[in-house]
């Protein structure tokens, strides 16, 4: 397949790994076997068994360390009947053989009798430079969370996505389409995005502008936004996307904040590759304290020191404020019915249930207040780094005074 950079606006140099890794190489089986099934009886069956296929993903990389190549390597340690890994409405149609010879995409090259798409497979796709499926899915999750999709079931109308974090949801044939609010996004969000670390222009692109009445106080984090608030975002299962996270200038435990992106950090084992450290977040200003809007993505041991942020002054003194597991954040989703969560350590903010639908599942973000002990002194710069534990620290936003 080849294409050229003058098609839809300049951005298809890239767009033919999304033909390729998402599900529009989809149409040939669509137009073959029919416009898919409707019935939520096979979608019940369907969603079973993408729920064994994902117990069976996450016991295999518990054991090796790494992602299965295809889905068909989970049998038979992992998955003790193949047949799991046919949807069962296209194994009742008895065209099991037709529908696999329609599927032309790298996700769908399963050696085994699979009919579901595995887009994390480790094929190479077609691109400037080449990449593998599985490279571009990370690269993808890195602009907006673990919502990717690791394996699709392209049988249902809508079709159904087992997301990488267990969540399955509903989209129509591009599941990328559910985060896309602007026309622009679309560019973005069906291009090859950069390494992730190197992803901040594609960041920048979907990050509000900074109001410029906003008080120097409220820090400008733009130059250090690497992930979009996708991340505090879910879908519902109707693939409805769901702002479950403050935006924008927001009073939070009487302090003010500038919320439009995120600083995100890695973790040990963390499935994107966000930096372990995030320097020179400038600060130019003396102040009596500084207050931090943060939060961290999986649990820690209570006690376990996750991240720190290394303050620099003008005059050559550093101060380091250690965030603990339990005593300062907890892992950012939790069930708000359970009241004691909201405490111990106390939370900040949290979403309420009008905002999460049919996920049961509350973002809760956390304040720190560090308190400046040379106040005489400018303080120049903020360092902030993970002590790579299991927990995947990040930062919404600081505010001095």
């Amino acid at each position: 397949m080849k294409t050229n950079r003058s098609t839809r606006g300049g951005a298809s140099l890239f767009l033919i790994a999304a033909w390729l890794c998402t599900s529009r190489v989809g149409l040939s089986a669509e137009k073959l076997l029919g416009p898919g099934t409707t019935n939520s009886a096979d979608k019940a069956a369907c969603q079973q068994q993408l729920n064994i296929i994902y117990g069976a993903i996450q016991e295999y990389q518990r054991r090796n360390q790494k992602l299965p190549d295809w889905l068909s390597d989970l049998v038979p340690d992992f998955i003790h009947d193949r047949n799991v890994l046919v949807c069962p409405f296209v194994m009742n149609t008895g065209n099991l053989k037709k529908w696999k010879e329609t599927l032309r995409s790298s996700v769908f090259g399963d050696p085994a009798s699979c009919t579901y798409a595995y887009e994390f497979c480790s094929e190479k796709i077609s691109s400037v430079p080449p990449i593998t499926c599985r490279e571009y899915k990370q690269r993808q999750m890195g602009l907006v969370g673990l919502s990717v999709p690791i394996v699709r079931c392209i049988a249902h109308r809508p079709i159904l996505n087992l997301a990488f974090d267990g969540n399955i949801y509903e989209s129509p044939r591009e599941w990328e389409d559910n985060f896309i609010k602007a026309p622009a996004d679309k560019l973005i969000l069906h291009r090859i995005p950069p390494k992730v670390g190197d992803q901040k222009d594609e960041v920048l692109r979907m990050v509000h502008p900074r109001n410029p009445q906003t008080g120097r106080q409220m820090l400008d984090l733009s130059n250090q936004y690497n992930a979009l608030l996708f991340h505090l975002s879910q879908l519902d299962q109707g693939g409805k996307l769901l702002a479950t996270h403050p935006g924008g200038l927001q009073k939070i435990g009487e302090v003010v904040f500038d919320i439009r992106g995120l600083v995100h950090l890695t973790a040990a084992n963390y499935p994107i590759p966000f930096p372990e450290k995030v320097e020179d977040i400038a600060v130019n200003q003396k102040c009596r304290q500084i207050h931090f809007l943060h939060g961290t993505m999986f649990s820690a041991p209570a006690g376990t020191n996750i991240a720190s942020y290394v303050i620099h002054h003008g005059d050559g003194r550093r101060h380091e404020v250690a965030i603990t597991y339990g005593k300062d954040v907890k892992t950012r989703w939790f069930n708000r019915k359970e009241k004691s969560e909201l405490e111990n350590p106390k939370v900040a903010w949290a979403s309420s249930p009008e905002q999460i639908g049919t996920t049961g599942k509350s973002l809760r973000l956390y304040l720190t207040t560090w308190k400046n002990p040379s106040q005489d002194s400018e303080v120049k710069s903020i360092d902030f780094v993970s002590r790579m534990t299991p927990s995947a620290p990040f930062l919404v936003a600081i505010t001095v005074e």
